[in-house]
Formats: structure tokens, sequence, C-alpha cells
């Protein structure tokens, strides 16, 4: 005789099996036949407490610190080491030429080392390596620090979402993962507004602040990371054969190129910035620099709002739509030179305030799109793959195209991608009715 809770996991289960994947705790009350309310068979916060979710947001936001890092140290590195800027851009870029290169590769390693002890070696990895450059007596030690240093940051990065999948309650996944969304924004944001201490203690100290801080990081890990129910390891033969499920599945190739698209965006606007304001408003670079930090800061709050948006039943595309929407439209207020400087600033903090909106969603629907609870690290490598590429291709094709023919012929270049993106949201709706 089936129990009351096993007609609940059925019901919830059947009701879009596409979309969602039944949690191992489901299973083992179904398994027992266990009397539980619906609400226990959810995944609860470890130990009942909101302190293991923030400790791994955090550590995220400390992770992507050290991009943030690179690029405000530059300059001092330059002068230290006399540097061309076709090395420096490798140095500062080394973390999206990884990403771009091993993304999904790496998340299905993270699923087979096992996504705890990925995450504490991976900030381990980031303490060491800040270790050495702070050391480092030439540009191709600092460039060996920063390749180490870039595996670090993926260990972390595709570990944490799939934790975050598995720890937080059913009914609040999506507003956490949304919010996790912000750790890129706000770790580049916050070392932005760390770069004023940069002419007084130096880069060297500045690196080695950042170890002290990953060092510690890692320890809190250690000791207060929650411990995951691992699965059992596959023979290595099945490693294409995960990457290839995940490929296949065509909402996990729509979640990638979407965040392909918003990478592109964000990225060509925050490289972009800068430069017109110093270029076409004639700002200080100091100032520049300051009121793009700020700029930046408004994209967290987009980030946060897809949280709510979700809980409120927004659905995952209408997010998506909104911000490549957005997107299109300002880029000719952005860059058409048709507005005083105060209002392409205003301009562009919208854009990236709404633009926000993009990644949260994406991470929240990736744990669904994933074929299933162990390809969740494949499949956040895979949009954290196609993430990279648009970090590397949106500023290159920007700067190339603007160089030729001026900002006013950005709009031709920016708008199309996009719509691309607007276009990829439009597909997700397709497929969640289809689901339905």
């Amino acid at each position: 005789m089936q129990t009351h809770a096993e007609g609940q996991v059925s019901a919830t289960s059947n009701k879009c099996p596409t979309l969602d994947w039944p949690s191992p705790e489901r299973l083992m009350v179904a398994q027992r036949g266990t009397m539980t309310k619906a609400d226990d068979l959810m995944p609860s916060l470890v130990g009942t407490s909101i302190m293991g979710v923030l400790l791994l947001i955090g550590s995220g936001v400390v992770a992507s610190a050290q991009i943030g890092k690179a690029i405000m140290s530059m300059p001092l590195i330059r002068d230290d080491f006399a540097l061309g800027l076709d090395l420096a851009g490798l140095i500062v870029a080394i973390f999206a030429t990884l990403g771009a290169t091993i993304g999904i590769g790496a998340g299905v390693v993270v699923s087979r080392l096992g996504v705890r002890r990925s995450l504490i070696s991976g900030m381990g990895a980031v303490a060491v390596s800040n270790v050495i450059g702070a050391g480092a007596p030439d540009e191709f030690v600092l460039l060996a620090a920063r390749i180490i240093e870039g595996v670090g940051f993926f260990g972390v990065v595709l570990a944490i979402p799939s934790m975050l999948a598995q720890l937080v309650r059913r009914n609040a996944r999506d507003t956490v993962m949304a919010v996790w969304s912000a750790y890129m924004p706000a770790g580049i944001m916050l070392m932005m507004f760390a770069g004023p201490l940069l002419p007084t203690i130096g880069w060297r100290k500045f690196w080695f602040a950042n170890a002290l801080l990953a060092s510690a990081c890692t320890v809190l890990l250690a000791l207060y990371a929650p411990a995951m129910s691992t699965a059992p390891r596959e023979a290595t033969s099945r490693f294409l054969a995960e990457v290839a499920a995940v490929v296949r599945r065509p909402r996990c190739l729509i979640l990638a190129f979407a965040f392909f698209a918003y990478s592109c965006q964000i990225f060509s606007l925050t490289f972009a910035l800068p430069l017109l304001l110093t270029s076409v408003y004639k700002i200080s670079l100091g100032a520049a620099g300051l009121l793009s930090a700020l700029v930046l800061a408004v994209s967290t709050i987009g980030h946060v709002s897809s949280g709510f948006l979700l809980r409120a039943g927004v659905p995952i595309w209408t997010s998506i739509a909104a911000a490549f929407l957005f997107f299109a439209f300002s880029a000719f207020a952005i860059y058409g030179g048709v507005l005083a400087a105060q209002g392409t600033l205003v301009i562009a903090a919208l854009a990236l305030g709404i633009g926000g909106l993009a990644p949260g969603a994406i991470y929240a629907a990736a744990p669904h799109a994933a074929p299933g609870p162990s390809a969740v690290p494949p499949t956040i490598g895979l949009v954290q793959q196609a993430s990279n590429l648009g970090q590397f291709a949106g500023p290159v094709t920007l700067g190339i195209w603007v160089d030729h023919l001026g900002w006013q012929a950005a709009p031709a270049i920016v708008a199309p991608v996009a719509l691309f993106g607007l276009a990829a949201a439009l597909v997700l709706r397709c497929i969640h009715v289809a689901d339905e």
C-alpha cells in the first residue's frame, strides 16, 4: 500500500519531471515510507541556520575578488616589471581564458572529487597563489601564480552552486541561487573600492592581504562547510559521457547561450564605461574609475531582485527577456552621445541593474536544467564556460569595432547580441510551455 508521503513525493516529482529532479532526501523518505509533511521532504538549510549559506556565498565573493584585484593592480605591476599590454592583458584575463577552455570539464572534475573537497582545496589554492604572486620576482612567476589561482577559482565557483542547490529548501532555492549570482560583480566591486589604497600600500601587500583573506576563508570552510552526500564514483570513461549528457540537453545549451550574451553585454559595458567617460566626457581617470564602480554596484541589486521575482512566481524566461530587452534599447542611449555624462551614468546603472536579472534567473534555472543532481557541477561549468567566452569576446569585439568606427557605431554590434539573448529567453519559454 502506498503511504501518504509516497503519494506526495510521486505527485510532486511527476508534476514537471523534465524540469525538476527529486532530492536524495525525498527518495529516502519515499523508500522508508515515512509519514512526513510535504514541507519536510524539502532540503533544509544545514544546521537550521543560514550561516552555512552565507559562508558559501561569501567564499564566492572572495574568489571573484581575485579578478578585480588583478585589474586594479595592473598599472603598478606594469611599472614594476615593465610589462607590455599583451602580457599584462593575459595576466588579467587568465581566468576567462581558463574558463573558456575547461569550464564544463572542470565541472565534471569537481563532481568526481566531491564538491566540499573541491571548494576547500580551491580556496586554499587561491590563498597559496596570492602568496606566490606577492613575492613573484618576475612576470612569468606571476603568470604561473595566476594560473594556479584560476584553477582554484573554478574549484570554488563550480562547487558552491551545487552545494546550495542541495542545502536550501526548495521554496527558497531560486532566491538563494539568484543572490549567489551576484558573487562576481560583488567581488570585483570590492576590489575596485579598495583601489585608492594601492598607491599607498603597493600591489604586493595588496596581494598578500588577499592571501590572508583567502586563508581565513579556507579555515572557515574546513571547519564549517557542510558535508555533502557523495554519489558512487564512476569510471573515468564516463567523463565524456557525462559531458555529452549535459551538452545534448537543449535547456542547458540555451542557458549557456543566454549567459554568453549577458557576459558580452556586462563586460563590454564595464570595459567601455571608464574609456567613454574619459575620452568623450573628459572626466579624470580616478573619477571615472570610482563612478564605474558605483555603476557596477547597481548590478548586484538586479541579481538579488531576480530571486524575489522568481519567488513571487515570475517565470525565469521573463526575467531574462526583460534584461536583454533593456540592454538592446540602452545601447543607443549609452553610446549614442545624445546624453550628458550624468544621463549616461544613470542609463548605464539601469542597464546593469535590470540586466542583473538575467544571471540570477540563469543560475536558478541551472539545477532544474541539469540531467540529474550529479550533473549540476558540469551544467554550471557549461554556463561558466559560456560566460567566460562572453567576457573575452565582448570587450575585444567592441574595442576593435569602436577603434575603427567610433563610439556612435557601438549599438550596431551591442544591440544584436542583446537580441540574441532575448531570442534565448523566448526559446526557454517555448521549452517551459512544452514541459507543461
